[in-house]
């Protein structure tokens, strides 16, 4: 969360207490009711700065002059309230009425031109707002609300109190810029105020929005914010207020009713004192196609940030230029925020962001969680992963972090205490890093704990993390790294033939098919990072159904064999082994297979050593490989890992290994994964 001191400073000022995690019940949520759709007629109104306001306002030859004029009229469904291209208009904008669906009323320019300009001078809380009202278009504006002062303002304002579900609203491709505001302390990074700021509010019926667009806007040199949504409906686990700054009375927020259907796409946001997008008390948003830079230019913020939400999806955004505020005050281009639930942020592009890539953090009871995948981080510094309150669930796998020894990284007076990852509190728990590609040519510390795992990440330059136990390291043969100049320009961090990272990675579940640049993925074993060298099937399905004839000991179970976790092994019973015996892989679809590999651990006393590999054909298992011999040299808790070639591909459903010996210092045979490729 966003605080008037950022979010681990406020933590690390606080008490130090441990907050106890516990998921409250949720709020249901307000049901869709589908209604017959009536058409009503629908008229055209034109505003020219030329006009008259005792004109009808019905052509552009007989148009209105004022903004009073219109906002004193109350449209309907269907209306156009048209502003001549090019046209200026000082004061306040207040629309009346609501559209139907499919028939919103529309705000728009008409002609050729500039966009219709609407300038609150700073004389008016926010030179548009839309307020209590349902299906409405704002779209095409040129908005801006300043007077050089210092009394916080807003450019486009959606706002509902005690209103319901409040549907159909749409804010798209306006230019919102010179939001006046404070310059230092609370109200320059108060999410009230800014550029686009959409709110619910009251304390008698919940209010939240449905199907609220926020789409191709441009929002610049705003003094708090650039595009926000948010509730005072926001209670649960333990998180029971917003900030003290907030035009919310004491007492006056009420239990979670988030807004569903919130997209946030293809937004250019620059240049802002606070955060750049935040989204909060939502379910099912989507943060998607943003441009977001030089972001927290007055006070610790994050380019894209979400709280208060449930399953947000932040995807292909491009973030960067946020600014340093100190090692405990963001910075970051990302950040899970307070009690979000399986967040997915993917396919993303982070760079040159001065506190770090992502940040995890939360209050209450409740959790910060998020997926973090098929992302590139080129160039961020200070902390490249933050974990602090109760960030769990937290699951990086497949991204590209290149972290060079920048200028900002070089001459920061901080620098010994910048961290490629950094645990903050003691909550923290089940972080797992797998299958990434980490160059670290500033040579950041791992400044973590045993509630972080890694597994099967490649490391060019700088420390391998203690707690890594399938590590590859050298370098990483990607084609140009380090030379990106957008998201569509990451092409340099595909594998180059022969690099050491390709068909290496855990085969992880539910992946979700492509990489960040689209390349489908593989059906087996992917190259580690974000962009793959060759394209696969991309069918984004779940592990393989594992079954055994050994029978499960040590309290494993066989689903622990491919489960895209070289730290999850199964064994036998430790007495009692017989063979031959069977290891049977049953996938959700056909897929080709070349290779086997086996993982494990404690090899030279528990590895498999004779097997044979089978592929069902026709209904009929057939051998493909006799008599595979493996030579286990490790007995540690390193991962080791032996691959068996086919002598030629085969497409199957199932895979079956015939083990006829293995190494059984402790009575017991165990695997840690098997993968294809």
């Amino acid at each position: 969360m966003k605080r008037r001191t950022s979010t681990i400073g406020a933590i690390l000022a606080s008490s130090g207490v441990l907050l106890a995690t516990g998921l409250a019940p949720a709020v249901a949520l307000p049901g869709l009711v589908t209604a017959p759709v009536t058409t009503q007629a629908a008229t055209s109104y034109y505003i020219d700065p030329a006009g008259s306001d005792s004109a009808d306002g019905l052509s552009p030859g007989t148009a209105w002059k004022s903004l009073s004029k219109v906002s004193a009229q109350t449209f309907g469904p269907g209306d156009r309230i048209l502003f001549k291209a090019g046209g200026q208009w000082s004061g306040q904008l207040a629309t009346h009425g609501s559209g139907a669906p499919g028939q919103p009323i529309v705000v728009a320019g008409y002609g050729t031109g500039a966009k219709p300009r609407i300038d609150g001078g700073g004389a008016v809380d926010a030179a548009v707002k839309v307020e209590n009202e349902h299906d409405i278009t704002v779209d095409g504006l040129e908005v801006t609300n300043g007077n050089g002062g210092t009394t916080p303002r807003i450019g486009i304002q959606i706002t509902a109190r005690d209103y319901g579900a409040v549907d159909g609203v749409t804010v798209k491709n306006s230019y919102v810029h010179g939001i006046q505001g404070a310059t230092s302390g609370n109200d320059s990074s108060n999410p009230s105020v800014g550029g686009i700021i959409v709110s619910a509010l009251g304390s008698t019926t919940p209010t939240f929005y449905r199907g609220l667009r926020i789409e191709g806007n441009e929002v610049s040199d705003s003094r708090s914010y650039g595009i926000v949504t948010w509730s005072s409906w926001m209670q649960r686990e333990g998180w029971n207020d917003l900030w003290d700054f907030m035009p919310v009375p004491s007492g006056g927020y009420r239990a979670w009713t988030p807004s569903t259907g919130t997209v946030v796409t293809g937004n250019n946001v620059h240049d802002i004192s606070a955060g750049g997008i935040t989204v909060m008390q939502a379910q099912g948003a989507r943060i998607d196609h943003n441009r977001v830079d030089k972001t927290a230019q007055n006070h610790g913020n994050v380019g894209i940030w979400w709280a208060g939400a449930d399953d947000t999806v932040v995807e292909y955004n491009e973030v960067s230029g946020t600014k340093y505020w100190g090692l405990a005050s963001d910075g970051n281009g990302f950040d899970a925020d307070a009690s979000v639930h399986r967040s997915l942020v993917q396919y993303n592009y982070s760079h040159d962001n001065e506190g770090g890539f992502f940040i995890a953090v939360s209050t209450g009871t409740g959790p910060a969680e998020a997926t973090i995948r098929y992302n590139v981080s080129q160039g961020d510094g200070n902390q490249i992963f933050a974990l602090s309150t109760n960030a769990k669930n937290i699951d990086i796998y497949n991204n590209t972090i290149w972290t060079p020894l920048t200028p900002f990284i070089a001459n920061n007076p901080d620098r010994a205490q910048f961290s490629l990852v950094k645990v903050w509190n003691t909550s923290v728990s089940n972080v797992s890093f797998r299958n990434n590609i980490i160059y670290n040519g500033a040579n950041l510390a791992y400044r973590d704990s045993a509630a972080v795992s890694y597994d099967r990440n490649f490391y060019q330059s700088g420390p391998i993390p203690a707690r890594e136990r399938a590590a590859l390291s050298g370098t990483a043969g990607l084609t140009a790294p380090g030379t990106a100049t957008s998201i569509n320009d990451l092409a340099g961090y595909a594998p180059a033939t022969g690099s050491p990272v390709t068909v290496q990675g855990l085969d992880i579940p539910f992946d979700g098919g492509k990489d960040v640049r689209g390349t489908l993925l593989p059906s087996g074993m992917p190259d580690l990072g974000a962009v793959q060298s060759a394209a696969g099937a991309g069918l984004n399905e779940a592990a393989p159904t594992v079954t055994t004839s050994f029978g499960n000991g040590q309290s494993t179970v066989p689903a622990a064999i491919a489960d895209g976790s070289d730290l999850t092994p199964w064994a036998s019973p430790s007495s009692g082994v017989q063979f031959p015996g069977t290891i049977t892989l049953e996938f959700p679809s056909d897929r080709t297979v070349g290779a086997v590999e086996l993982a494990a651990i404690f090899g030279t006393g528990q590895g498999i050593k004779t097997f044979d590999i089978q592929s069902w054909q026709g209904g009929a298992w057939v051998t493909q490989v006799s008599n595979a011999q493996l030579s286990w040299t490790g007995n540690s808790a390193m991962v080791e890992r032996k691959p068996v070639q086919l002598p030629s591909s085969v497409t199957t459903r199932k895979i079956q290994l015939v083990v006829k010996s293995a190494n059984l210092s402790w009575g017991n045979l165990a695997v840690s994964e098997i993968s294809t490729r």
